[in-house]
């Protein structure tokens, strides 16, 4: 694989440090961003600065870090305008790797085997410690045989790799795996502000919880590092989130399914994301919280 040049277009807090391995590790890696910040940093490590019609022409795999389906649908279309009638004459794969909609996922595949391109969607879990690392859980759909023969890459980015089943399984189990993230942060949100109505100290609660039954990933990792200490700076961005927990509501309606669950937390996380603003981190969720707990006390002391 290292005789391979990479595209990598989405150079974000996930995005680069992610690039930064691939060319630790021998790879050729052009990368594109609309950020020039991202792309200074991406140059000083390495990595190939390039407009998206030089990384189309060098590339063998393009792996897309970006924000939101459309985004993606944006430049695989892209994708197809500048390679052209070069599409049957290359071994050529793109790999999704950001948080996308699993049904637009599919439909991107079938577009894509039509013109001869293999594709894969292989989100990611772990945030941007895990990401500097190599330390990811990558849960990759796809055909199985273009899987095996990208394992090599996928081993540099992530510790955990997970071959889920055909296009769009990958997608759909970051997405329902983003969904129970969101819900336990906002219980445990709840539970520790009800803690200090109570005048519990929330540091003896979060470590109770963690020796019992009610520990969860926010209560090992996210209170302790992000929330407690007030420094709110994990990398994953409030809007994000929110929109992981809105995909899932609306899967399940476009297969006319409707839960409760999905929809108080897409209103939730929605309404968090509106009041705070989208680029804030996610574990700001904890200050939303804190305003319904404010105007019980407001409404006690009248």
């Amino acid at each position: 694989m290292k005789n391979v040049n990479i595209g990598f277009i989405g150079l974000g807090n996930m995005g680069n440090p992610m690039a930064r391995l691939l060319v630790q590790h021998g790879y050729r890696v052009y990368g594109h961003d609309i950020d020039p910040n991202a792309i200074r940093t991406f140059d000083c490590f390495g990595g190939i600065p390039a407009p998206l019609t030089e990384l189309f022409e060098n590339a063998n795999i393009i792996i897309l870090m970006l924000p939101n389906s459309q985004v993606v649908n944006q430049v695989i279309e892209e994708i197809i305008s500048c390679l052209g009638n070069e599409l049957t004459d290359r071994n050529f794969t793109i790999i999704d790797m950001s948080s996308s909609y699993p049904l637009e996922t599919q439909r991107n595949a079938h577009k894509l085997a039509q013109l001869g391109i293999a594709f894969l969607d292989a989100p990611v879990s772990g945030g941007v410690k895990k990401a500097a690392t190599g330390e990811l859980t990558i849960m990759v759909g796809g055909n199985r045989e273009v899987f095996d023969k990208h394992r090599e890459l996928f081993a540099v980015l992530g510790k955990q790799v997970f071959y889920v089943g055909p296009s769009g399984s990958g997608h759909l189990v970051k997405m329902l795996n983003n969904f129970l993230s969101a819900a336990h942060l906002l219980a445990t949100c709840e539970a520790v502000h009800t803690l200090s109505a109570f005048g519990v100290d929330p540091q003896t609660g979060i470590c109770i919880f963690n020796h019992s039954t009610g520990s969860s990933i926010s209560t090992k990792y996210k209170f302790p590092e992000f929330i407690l200490p007030q420094t709110f700076a994990s990398g994953f961005s409030l809007g994000l989130l929110a929109k992981d927990v809105s995909m899932t509501k609306q899967l399940l309606r476009d297969r006319g399914i409707d839960t409760p669950l999905s929809n108080l937390l897409s209103e939730i996380y929605g309404g968090a994301a509106c009041a705070l603003g989208k680029e804030a981190d996610h574990t700001e969720i904890f200050r939303f919280v804190a305003k319904f707990f404010d105007e019980e006390r407001k409404n006690s002391n009248m």
